[in-house]
């Protein structure tokens, strides 16, 4: 009998080795042998499911981003502070040397602004707007609880909160020795404090 394929899962394992691919040589210079290598298969294997470089990356794209999304939403079921799901907002999307996704996500992020690809693109933009979205929600609720004090202005803060979370992210990347993600995330938690007691 023939070998039954599953095809999902086959998709998953090619996103799973894009993400150590990107995470070795980058977005810009990432090739589909430097995918098949990961992968453990040949070419032919690959466009069997995906047309091109560009097709790969949007889709093992959009699977990082939708478990980065999926931590988040689990991790905030068991809170009622719209603060500490804002916390957790931010912490779940730090490089995590035990998910491979986490890294290559935040990795993949950083490189496709600058990719020529509009629709891996508008890919990227799609997600970062969803994730601010969702930031934006915490950071009104809070204010509304009082959580965080004062009536200033929620875009400030999201301006705020967006460039720590770029910040640690950028320098856990450059620097993983030094920014590890326990450091990152005490970064952040010290940002969560200063909210609470500093009116906008």
């Amino acid at each position: 009998m023939p070998k039954v394929v599953d095809h999902d899962k086959k998709r998953v394992e090619i996103a799973q080795a894009t993400w150590a691919a990107v995470q070795s040589v980058g977005v810009e210079n990432l090739t589909l042998r430097d995918i098949t290598v990961e992968a453990g298969f040949t070419t032919g294997v690959l466009t069997h499911y995906f047309r091109d470089k560009n097709s790969v990356l949007r889709f093992s794209f959009t699977i990082a981003c939708r478990k980065v999304f999926e931590r988040i939403l689990k991790t905030n079921k068991s809170t009622d502070s719209d603060l500490v799901c804002l916390r957790n907002a931010m912490i779940e999307v730090l490089p995590d040397p035990k998910k491979s996704e986490s890294i290559a996500f935040v990795s993949m992020c950083f490189g496709i602004r600058n990719s020529t690809d509009q629709l891996l693109v508008e890919e990227y933009k799609a997600n970062r707007n969803e994730y601010r979205d969702l930031l934006k929600q915490y950071i009104a609720n809070s204010i509304k609880t009082g959580e965080i004090p004062g009536t200033g202005k929620t875009e400030s803060i999201l301006d705020l909160i967006l460039a720590v979370v770029d910040g640690v992210c950028i320098e856990s990347l450059l620097n993983p020795e030094d920014y590890t993600k326990k450091r990152c995330a005490r970064i952040i938690e010290s940002m969560i404090e200063r909210l609470k007691f500093s009116p906008n």
